[in-house]
């Protein structure tokens, strides 16, 4: 009954995300997915468009298709553009040096390096956003392995280390020597307080 709810939310969270830069996926070629997590974006994109997707991350709580690459900050382990494009989903607010993670995900891509990330602005947005990462991130881990969802031997590493702006994830991607091509939105709260923002990045040639 539990795992039953867990992949509702969890699908249902992969099929969002990915009709939010769906147009912008590659159809053929192999993805990488940095911070795959339970591994269901990995798993969904490989059921729509056919393509082989690798998984990453720097800890195994994989619970849909095959297991992670273990990551670590630095150097991915991969080839220089390896892959036709990368995406790194809600990630990036817990690397140590988040402009690496992004010049090493476009060092191994030869397409697209696609970024989603919760944004605020404003007061309202960051309490808000604070307490969605408290809930949907801390909570929601210790439950899910708690109630048997995640493998017992899982470890919690998403420790936020920041929440971001519009303003500083722009500077994060112009330090990786990126720079935006194209945004997509999907508002949480009014007035853009809180926006989960979809964001194609290019080199910055």
């Amino acid at each position: 009954m539990l795992k039953s709810l867990f992949d509702a939310v969890m699908e249902r969270r992969s099929r969002r995300l990915i009709a939010q830069v769906r147009e912008w996926l590659p159809t053929e070629g192999r993805l990488l997915d940095v911070g795959s997590g339970t591994g269901h974006v990995a798993a969904r994109l490989e059921r729509e468009l056919g393509v082989e997707v690798v998984p990453a991350d720097v800890t195994d709580m994989h619970v849909v298709g095959r297991p992670p690459v273990l990551i670590a900050d630095g150097t991915l382990p991969f080839e220089a553009e390896a892959f036709s494009a990368t995406l790194l989903f809600f990630m990036l607010a817990y690397p140590g040096d988040p402009a690496g993670v992004l010049s090493e995900a476009a060092r191994v891509t030869r397409g697209p390096v696609i970024v989603v990330q919760t944004l605020y602005s404003g007061s309202l947005g960051y309490t808000w956003h604070r307490g969605r990462e408290f809930v949907w991130t801390i909570v929601a881990f210790h439950v899910s392995r708690l109630a048997g969802y995640l493998r017992p031997d899982a470890k919690f590493t998403m420790r936020t280390r920041r929440f971001y702006t519009a303003e500083s994830l722009e500077r994060e991607v112009a330090s990786a020597g990126l720079r935006i091509r194209a945004r997509r939105e999907r508002p949480v709260l009014p007035h853009r307080a809180l926006v989960v923002a979809g964001w194609i990045l290019e080199r910055d040639v």
